[in-house]
């Protein structure tokens, strides 16, 4: 449904003129599943840094790499020479997962300037992937420190309130940033993730 609304906003379907809280709904369902793969990593005491990210790159980066291929032979035939080196280096930051900062430096968004930008939309896989890197670090060393789950939990509820602090306040300030950078994004998956701890809490209540 977050994917379907999405598409739907970018065909300016009647109706659907929010569709693009689509991503947000991604973003969150993004932090219930890798918080769910860290916390049972660390609590069997089997979670691997490595291991974690080079999964994630096993089921990112092929379909990025294709995506990006077919849209450099499409620019090919359409674009004019300049408009091929900007899509060369849109292609270049997608594929080192940077290109939230670059389209922030651009322009914004739902700028007239970003409807000719074919890769536009690596910003939020950028944003995830920059949260898949940092997440597991951050748990990993309160884990490592205490040796508790609860001190994690703690942990990850003092990141999501800084993040959406950040976000209530650079959305006036710095539209372009708020929207794609990762300190005003990260509180969407760290809600994903507090979903996690408080659904398997309770679970094990019951």
């Amino acid at each position: 449904w977050a994917v379907i609304a999405v598409v739907l906003f970018h065909f300016n379907i009647s109706g659907f003129s929010g569709g693009f809280v689509g991503v947000d709904i991604f973003f969150v369902i993004s932090g219930f599943l890798m918080t769910q793969i860290i916390v049972n990593g660390l609590k069997n005491n089997n979670f691997s840094y490595w291991a974690f990210l080079k999964a994630r790159v096993r089921r990112i980066v092929p379909a990025l790499f294709v995506l990006c291929a077919a849209t450099m032979l499409f620019g090919w035939f359409v674009l004019d020479d300049t408009g091929y080196k900007v899509l060369m280096r849109h292609v270049a930051t997608s594929l080192l997962f940077v290109s939230n900062f670059k389209y922030w430096r651009e322009a914004g968004y739902f700028d007239d300037a970003s409807h000719e930008k074919l890769l536009l939309h690596t910003w939020s896989l950028s944003t995830e992937w920059q949260f898949y890197m940092l997440l597991p670090l951050l748990m990993m060393l309160v884990w490592k420190i205490f040796k508790k789950d609860r001190p994690v939990i703690f942990a990850v509820i003092f990141t999501f309130v800084a993040s959406l602090g950040c976000s209530i306040y650079f959305s006036a300030r710095d539209p372009g940033g708020s929207f794609f950078l990762l300190h005003t994004r990260a509180w969407e998956m760290l809600a994903g993730g507090l979903v996690f701890y408080f659904s398997d809490y309770f679970k094990n209540l019951f």
